[in-house]
């Protein structure tokens, strides 16, 4: 498949559009409509928007970001089910949190909540400030950003704003040189500036059909996507490589590590399960793995959520590394899909449970 531009557009298309199609194509729902029948698993968008940073940070061994970008639609994940969040007249801003571990730029799976409040700009002799909105972020994954979190928020007009964001300890194991830290809670304060103006002239830009709008594809991550980075790097620079597969729009490699690098009592199997288009990790997902011979499942185990400094986001487990030797085939079974709230283009993805499985080579 050919791979897409993320502001790939149709500008013909655009210009040509009169004041009031353009009116109309702001709406959330318009732009949807483009794409009327959306095929099951990751397909191409009909819009990509740009964002704006508000301000960053870092504390207990994270990398925090506040970003934003206008308002819109997105899917809440609850088991395999998905509900639509829909966009309400109150909602000023789509707001997003990166969290990376400082060590290897990997997504931190954790619990994140913001609380924003008015800033005294200098012009008011009041020092008072009031809080405007609180509430958790949902996991979120989309194509140009990654795993992050966010959701659309209401604010009091144009003004000065403080955001007080809670990262909560790490839900994952940490292994092989991870930054220390991530077990406990941290918080940040961003202030920023929001102007209503800024938010509605971000770009946002109409994928035509002739850039496959619609098609089974993804747009290309941004610069500063989370989790995409160096993953191929990560892979030839880990230890044994057991075996990779495909299936359902996820991209498995299994890879055995030492026990000093599990930090275990013996070696580990840790599997990777990455989107196929982007390599983006897929977290708070639940997988098992089960090996077999000839034709029969001869041992099992659950997987724990992982971040390792080599291979990123995985997932892992004790493993005896004589059954791998003598076995001829690796099942890994994703038993929960991953519970992230989904962007346009991935909302009938990830979905279903699923088992691959993939010859060993070791």
């Amino acid at each position: 498949m050919r791979r897409r531009t993320a502001l790939s557009t149709g500008g013909a298309l655009l210009a040509g559009l009169s004041a009031g199609c353009l009116e109309t194509f702001r709406r959330e729902d318009a732009w949807r409509e483009l794409v009327v029948d959306p095929p099951e698993g990751v397909y191409v968008p009909p819009h990509a928007d740009g964002m704006v940073t508000y301000g960053t940070a870092t504390a207990g061994g994270r990398e925090i970001a506040l970003l934003a970008t206008r308002p819109h639609s997105f899917w809440i994940v609850a088991d395999a089910d998905r509900n639509r969040a829909d966009i309400r007249s109150r909602h000023d801003v789509h707001l997003m949190v990166t969290v990376r571990d400082t060590e290897t730029g990997t997504f931190v799976p954790a619990s994140v909540r913001t609380a924003i409040r008015t800033r005294n700009d200098g012009t008011d002799a009041s020092d008072d400030t009031a809080t405007v909105d609180e509430r958790s972020l949902w996991p979120m994954l989309s194509q140009r950003m990654g795993p992050h979190y966010g959701d659309n928020v209401p604010l009091e007009g144009d003004g000065q704003y403080t955001a007080t964001i809670r990262i909560g300890a790490t839900t994952t194991d940490t292994i092989g040189g991870v930054a220390d830290g991530l077990g406990a809670e941290t918080s940040v304060e961003i202030d920023f500036a929001f102007e209503t103006d800024a938010i509605d002239d971000i770009e946002r830009r109409l994928i035509d059909e002739d850039e496959g709008r619609g098609e089974a594809d993804a747009l290309e991550p941004m610069d500063h996507a989370v989790g995409a980075e160096n993953s191929d790097k990560r892979d030839r620079e880990s230890a044994a490589i057991l075996g990779r597969a495909t299936s359902g729009d996820v991209e498995y490699a299994a890879t055995l590590l030492d026990a000093d690098r599990a930090r275990t009592d013996r070696p580990a199997l840790a599997v990777t399960a990455r989107t196929a288009h982007n390599a983006y990790p897929l977290p708070f997902a639940s997988l098992s793995a089960a090996v077999s011979r000839g034709g029969d499942r001869v041992a099992s185990a659950h997987l724990e959520e992982t971040i390792d400094a080599m291979l990123g986001h995985c997932y892992r487990t004790a493993v005896d590394p004589s059954l791998l030797d003598g076995g001829d085939g690796l099942a890994i079974d994703l038993e929960t899909p991953p519970q992230v709230a989904r962007h346009e283009g991935y909302e009938t993805a990830f979905l279903e449970g699923d088992s691959v499985t993939m010859a060993l080579d070791a």
